[in-house]
């Protein structure tokens, strides 16, 4: 039996002897460490699994000779009842002269709105769309290679295009192994969700309101 601890210590750095830290206390503390130890665990054997499957993928890639230069790749079991996928995201991050790209091209948009074209109010809002930047400081990439495909009669419009083109930087984002997997060639495949969230186990006994 492990020996009792004497000893605590509190969320302010300081000593407390056992006999003053309470029942509960001691309980909560056991259950918060089993809970972080296992997750812990967990952590290091999905990192050992990821190392596995992208390094399984990366070689199965280098057979495949007209594999695509952007670092998708997807493969299914000879059965055709299980697949696995990398998919690699990238990102469009701008530098300055954005802001001049986009005034340029709302200004083509506003100046047709002048002119009630129909067309042109929903093409402001594709434009305002592509600008608008996430979180992280990027651009949809679907959105930005949807306008740049336009082709416009328009000086300043075309103008725009140019500075958003030149102001363009596409940068490799994450990376997202997909493992799926279906009971026959009939069904859709399914991920195999590797989601602590997902994992939630049944409560029996409890009632859907």
């Amino acid at each position: 039996m492990a020996a009792q601890q004497k000893i605590w210590i509190d969320g302010r750095g300081q000593e407390v002897p056992s006999s003053y830290v309470s029942k509960y206390d001691k309980a909560r503390d056991r259950a918060v460490r089993r809970v972080v130890a296992g997750a812990r665990r967990l952590r290091g054997q999905i990192e050992a699994f990821m190392a596995d499957a992208v390094a399984t993928m990366d070689g199965l890639a280098g057979i495949k000779e007209d594999l695509g230069k952007r670092g998708n790749f997807s493969a299914r079991s000879f059965d055709a009842l299980l697949q696995v996928s990398i998919r690699q995201q990238w990102h469009i991050r701008l530098d300055d002269r954005v802001a001049k790209a986009r005034e340029l091209m709302l200004g083509y948009a506003n100046r047709e709105l002048e002119r009630a074209g129909e067309g042109a109010f929903l093409l402001k809002q594709m434009i305002e769309a592509a600008f608008k930047v996430d979180r992280l400081g990027f651009l949809p990439r679907s959105e930005v290679a949807k306008l740049l495909s336009y082709k416009v009669g328009d000086a300043g419009w075309n103008e725009g295009a140019d500075i958003l083109r030149q102001a363009q930087t596409t940068e490799r984002g994450k990376q997202y192994l997909t493992v799926e997997t279906r009971r026959s060639l009939n069904n859709d495949f399914a991920p195999i969700r590797l989601d602590v969230a997902d994992c939630w186990p049944d409560v029996k006994g409890e009632k859907a309101e």
